[in-house]
């Protein structure tokens, strides 16, 4: 093979490209924080104004909870992209910086480290979008000094700038003298210039995103560790928090006593409905094309059948979206090669017998009538055991742990509440659900 030939293979890896599309359209990672994000974001009317009222009226956390997948983490981006640029663009109420970082927690995180590496991201946000922001040309200047103002005007940069320099230099090495004294006035100024710019609980602040607390497995687990950063990184002025997690993770922190009145109760997350498949299809064809000829080899009305399959889990539909195009590009030659219906049932059938297959001798029948009533009830709870069958709910567990082992089931453990609803049916779970209505194969159990 030629250069010029290996040129033109390298040069056609990427499918969507070759279809007429600058990216994967089906991209499974969370909208980001910008105009592609708030284009793409699609039935969320209520959850944003919830968490705007939630910023605006209290300096309690901001909390967010859903199954995972669901779109929490798009939300909070696409809110905060928002409203700072309705600041930007008004001079006009309280300034919400998104934090460029997004952080998440284990039981083996230490405050300390987490403090500085929370100080270490605020700062830097600060400075990228001090370097962008400019206030509209004409426009007129307020008599008061508002958030934006003093963020515009701030004196702070240079000093700022040479902190993270040292801080980034001897972040993460054993603790000396020099770094010491370094690591203090880099918090100490970072301090400063947060209360110089965000003096009141009005004025707006930095908001960072603490994400997926279902990573530390339990309720009770969560709760410890969040307690412990209750006066330290969560009581920083200038400094705003959103919680997300699933799995009635963030309802159990809500229980502890010492996070009474620090946190708001959670704002609820759900599927998305079937009403919104069509818009968030071609939301995402509109916004990645590349020519209007573009073209996939995935429909609407395809896309509309994997939401109905998935139940409304954005994440899990686009990464099937994702797979079956790819599977395409795998099986034909050419985008012309496409035909309505027969290359996505084939791979469908495919798809569902395969993922039926591989799970069926690892099944016992009892485990899967669990599974059976599970689907009907998509999420719930141990309680919920007699509605399955079950006297209690330690009689069901040994299923459940089954269907877990399978990777039909996900569930997390809330110690102080065991009839909050900690249990779901995963993507796995509802492609076997998908098989046994096509194919009705029950008896095989």
């Amino acid at each position: 093979m030629c250069y010029s030939e290996i040129g033109k293979w390298v040069e056609n890896m990427n499918v969507y490209q070759e279809w007429g599309f600058k990216q994967n359209p089906f991209e499974t990672l969370a909208l980001p924080a910008n105009k592609t994000g708030v284009r793409l974001l699609v039935g969320r009317e209520k959850e944003l104004k919830k968490l705007s009222q939630r910023l605006d009226s209290s300096t309690k956390i901001a909390t967010v909870e859903g199954l995972n997948g669901v779109g929490k983490t798009s939300l909070v981006n696409v809110l905060l992209y928002k409203r700072f640029s309705e600041t930007a663009n008004t001079n006009i109420g309280p300034l919400y910086i998104p934090c460029d970082t997004q952080f998440q927690i284990t039981g083996a995180t230490d405050p300390e480290d987490f403090k500085q590496k929370v100080l270490l991201a605020v700062a830097q946000s600060l400075l990228n979008c001090h370097g962008s922001l400019r206030a509209a040309p004409g426009m007129t200047k307020p008599m008061e000094q508002t958030a934006l103002k003093r963020f515009l005007n701030s004196p702070q940069i240079s000093q700022i700038s040479a902190g993270i320099a040292a801080l980034s230099a001897g972040f993460g090495q054993e603790t000396n003298t020099g770094f010491g004294y370094e690591h203090s006035g880099f918090e100490k100024t970072v301090r400063s210039w947060l209360l110089e710019l965000f003096p009141t609980s009005t004025s707006g602040g930095v908001v960072c995103t603490l994400d997926n607390l279902e990573l530390l497995q339990t309720s009770d687990h969560a709760r410890k560790v969040v307690e412990e950063l209750r006066d330290t990184v969560f009581a920083i002025q200038g400094i705003r928090w959103v919680l997300c997690g699933s799995l009635g993770i963030v309802h159990g922190i809500l229980g502890s006593p010492r996070l009474e009145g620090r946190l708001h109760k959670p704002i609820s997350v759900e599927d998305l409905s079937d009403d919104f498949a069509a818009e968030i299809y071609q939301n995402r064809v509109k916004n990645f094309r590349t020519r209007l000829t573009a073209k996939l080899p995935l429909t609407q009305s395809n896309f509309i059948e994997l939401f109905d399959i998935m139940r409304g889990n954005i994440r899990s539909v686009l990464n099937e979206a994702d797979e079956f195009c790819i599977w395409f590009a795998d099986n034909s030659e050419d985008i012309e090669d496409f035909k309505d219906e027969t290359h996505f049932e084939q791979w469908l059938e495919e798809e569902l017998t395969n993922t039926y297959t591989a799970v069926q001798t690892e099944i016992r029948p009892r485990a899967m009538e669990v599974f059976e009533t599970a689907c009907q009830f998509e999420v719930f709870s141990p309680s919920d055991c007699m509605s399955f069958g079950f006297e209690t709910p330690s009689a069901m567990r040994p299923h459940i742990k089954s269907l877990e082992a399978t990777g039909l089931l996900r569930s997390a453990i809330d110690d102080t509440d065991k009839r909050r609803k900690t249990i779901q049916v995963t993507s796995k779970g509802w492609k076997i659900r998908a098989y046994l209505d096509f194919f009705d194969p029950i008896d095989e159990f």
